[in-house]
């Protein structure tokens, strides 16, 4: 039996308060247990994860949608920007399954995907046609999940002739060294075996920086919702997968496998998207590339710091004014470029370029960036996008961020700049540029988990990725002028 959750469009006062009220409604019941909201708070407490601070309002209307009160609201009452594991259900880390597996005796895959959590119960893609490892059909696609923040991901085939049927793909980014691992988990005999950094993955996923590898917003081959007619619309359901996804979401998919997806109310039109269960935009390929985007760029900027530390704290000003250069032709003349590649010529580049950059600081983009090719056999891509913004551009917003918290001159510079075009149906919601950094690096990076899962089924910024339009290009007056006097004078 498939398990289909009603989530409530946003486009009106009255469907505001629909929201607030299902979610109120499922308090106690499984998917949501121990998780409420309320109308209003008296009180607004401010809590802490990892040292970022959050508070708790109920929101407030806005555009059409609720909006959160403060940069840091997250709407929604939690305890933790990255809550632990209910009771049951295991972390969703390859240590914490395992450790979960060992535990509760599950030798199954059914078994696992059964105890997996809600949010990882809604958020997948159905993938027709794989260019991994495995096999799939449109009557037995392969099954992505990616949840609501990317940072761990799984593969399950639902073909029985497939030879790798029971063997489940992982992909987990390591919280501490910024590095992907893939591993396998292997039900082919009656006790089940963890495989650990398993060398086949890379042909995929790459060898020297191993990411996810999955389409790019608008091109996503062989999955389910990729438009395969020509036209702007990239996320659009072909006929036949339309009819597939209503057959598998009405209980109807032929294999037990597919039994613990949760579904949105609603059935799947041929040109339409389908909409995740669960998330208040939902449309799921968007929201994939969202979820993978925002974890690979977060692995990419702790590697940064990570792989040369002294360096990164040298050369980090430079990578940001090259970033504002690269989004906005012309900021830096021949002459600046020629002054920086003399900079970085120590450290043993050839050339003033974004890339070259990052490549000082361990960071190959043409492995790292390139998720939409298979890493050792097709030419890389490195301008993947998650929607409207890339991973150069999410990369630079960390940057941007870690700089206003270590030079006083260029927080001040963010807290007197205006807050641009601020955020998307919420025009109150920023006072200043801090707040816009604030409230993106919030949503992109430091929720978590089923936090994320939580906070997004109610208010989701559609225009979150877009660092350039929101933060690069409103700033070039003040913060790219502040970089390129502070980078220019010292060489």
């Amino acid at each position: 039996m498939q398990l289909v959750l009603s989530s409530p469009k946003s486009d009106t006062s009255e469907e505001i308060m629909k929201i607030k009220n299902t979610i109120a409604a499922l308090l106690g019941a499984s998917l949501l247990q121990g998780v409420s909201i309320l109308p209003a708070f008296a009180e607004y407490e401010i809590k802490t994860t990892d040292g970022i601070s959050f508070q708790s309002t109920g929101g407030v209307g806005g555009n059409g949608t609720i909006c959160p009160k403060f940069p840091n609201d997250v709407i929604v009452p939690l305890d933790s920007l990255n809550p632990a594991p209910k009771e049951g259900e295991p972390e969703m880390t390859i240590d914490g399954i395992w450790e979960f597996m060992q535990a509760n005796d599950i030798t199954t895959m059914e078994q696992l995907l059964d105890v997996l959590p809600d949010h990882y119960r809604n958020y997948f893609s159905l993938v027709e046609v794989t260019r991994a490892a495995g096999q799939s059909t449109l009557e037995y696609p392969r099954i992505v999940l990616f949840g609501p923040d990317g940072r761990f991901m799984a593969n399950v085939g639902t073909l029985r002739e497939d030879p790798v049927y029971d063997k489940l793909d992982v992909t987990e980014l390591n919280e501490e060294t910024g590095h992907w691992e893939l591993s396998v988990f292997d039900f082919t005999n009656p006790k089940p075996k963890l495989e650990r950094n398993v060398k086949s993955c890379e042909e995929c996923h790459g060898a020297i920086e191993p990411r996810p590898f999955w389409g790019t917003n608008l091109d996503w081959p062989g999955v389910f919702g990729d438009n395969i007619a020509e036209g702007p619309q990239g996320e659009a359901m072909d006929g036949p997968h339309a009819k597939r996804m209503n057959e598998i979401k009405n209980g109807k998919g032929n294999n037990p496998r597919f039994d613990f997806l949760v579904w949105r109310d609603e059935n799947v039109k041929r040109g339409g998207k389908r909409r995740l269960a669960g998330h208040q935009f939902g449309a799921d390929l968007f929201i994939s590339n969202i979820a993978m985007g925002t974890a690979t760029a977060r692995g990419v900027f702790m590697r940064m710091q990570q792989n040369y530390p002294k360096r990164y704290e040298e050369l980090k000003e430079i990578v940001l004014l090259l970033g504002y250069d690269m989004f906005n032709e012309g900021l830096l003349s021949p002459e600046d470029k020629q002054k920086i590649a003399y900079k970085m010529q120590f450290y043993g580049a050839e050339k003033a370029t974004l890339d070259e950059a990052l490549m000082l600081l361990g960071i190959n983009t043409k492995e790292a960036f390139s998720l939409g090719t298979l890493a050792e056999t097709e030419t890389p891509i490195t301008n993947w996008k998650m929607g409207g913004g890339t991973l150069y551009e999410a990369v630079l917003l960390q940057v941007l961020d870690d700089l206003s918290k270590t030079d006083e001159a260029m927080n001040a510079i963010l807290d007197e700049a205006g807050p641009g075009p601020g955020v998307f149906r919420c025009p109150d919601l920023a006072q200043n540029m801090q707040d816009i950094i604030d409230f993106k690096m919030l949503h992109m990076f430091h929720l978590r988990g089923h936090a994320r899962y939580m906070v997004h089924w109610v208010f989701y910024p559609a225009d979150l990725e877009h660092i350039n339009k929101t933060v690069l290009r409103p700033t070039l007056d003040t913060v790219a002028a502040h970089l390129k006097k502070k980078v220019l004078t010292n060489i």
